[in-house]
């Protein structure tokens, strides 16, 4: 029985209603809390705490908040998926992947019920919500650099594509640069303030230095990425809980007949 729900949870059709369900818990209820805003919400500049926050959205943020919810319950089927597809390239990489997805899940899990921006301490951390939020963001980082590096492991083979692997590739790595690049110039204008303002100030203004550019990125890289383990890989794909369950219902046919 366990076997038979694992097979039928991992089907494409099955993975592909969870990404239809995902978008629109996530992208769906931020943008309508986004739309209704008190304020100009510009996902530019802003970041989605703002939208889950009693005190910049009094009103709405219940909305993101169980959204949010929905989608880290939604997304941790896929830890599974991706532990038990990587495990041809690397068995311990495989496991790192899933393991970090999971973690990043049950991070995301835990914003939607801390309070943003909240003045007091809470289990002996000042700005919970935001740890939790980073931890999300950086098991989940962890997971998809793992992911990319079985991925390249067996880009030559036919259950990866080369395809898989490059975009698996750019959707990681490239919202983490811009992320590694704006928080080191950060840095640096605390350590060499002399030449590293004039290039702060530059880039003061440009969507490529304000963090609510780079989380809404990385969302929409994760959402990518999941597509791509989806629909990039083939149909030799499926699961050993497959065949596992096929040859359970065969053992299970052969009894009836002896006995």
């Amino acid at each position: 029985m366990c076997a038979t729900f694992y097979a039928m949870l991992y089907r494409k059709s099955v993975l592909a209603a969870l990404l239809a369900f995902i978008f629109l818990s996530f992208f769906g209820t931020l943008g309508v809390s986004a739309w209704t805003f008190p304020q100009n919400y510009d996902w530019r500049y802003r970041v989605i705490s703002n939208l889950l926050s009693p005190r910049d959205n009094p009103y709405h943020y219940w909305l993101p908040a169980c959204g949010i919810a929905f989608t880290a319950v939604f997304m941790l089927p896929f830890a599974g998926y991706l532990c038990r597809n990587l495990e041809i390239a690397s068995p311990r990489a495989a496991r790192v992947t899933g393991g970090a997805f999971a973690a990043g899940v049950i991070a995301l899990l835990c914003t939607c019920f801390v309070v943003p921006q909240h003045l007091h301490d809470v289990l002996g951390i000042r700005r919970l919500h935001e740890f939790l939020a980073r931890s999300a963001a950086g098991f989940i980082a962890i997971g998809m650099l793992t992911a990319c590096w079985c991925a390249w492991k067996i880009r030559g083979r036919s259950l990866f594509g080369a395809r898989l692997f490059w975009t698996w590739s750019f959707v990681t790595l490239f919202p983490l640069a811009g992320i590694f690049f704006s928080e080191s110039l950060l840095l640096l204008t605390r350590l060499k303030p002399s030449w590293a303002m004039p290039v702060r100030s530059m880039l003061r203004h440009s969507v490529f230095w304000h963090l609510g550019f780079w989380e809404w990125t990385g969302a929409a890289a994760v959402f990518v990425f999941l597509c791509a383990a989806v629909f990039l890989t083939t149909t030799r794909t499926a699961l050993p809980y497959a065949d596992l369950a096929r040859d359970d219902c065969t053992n299970a046919r052969n009894n009836a007949v002896t006995i």
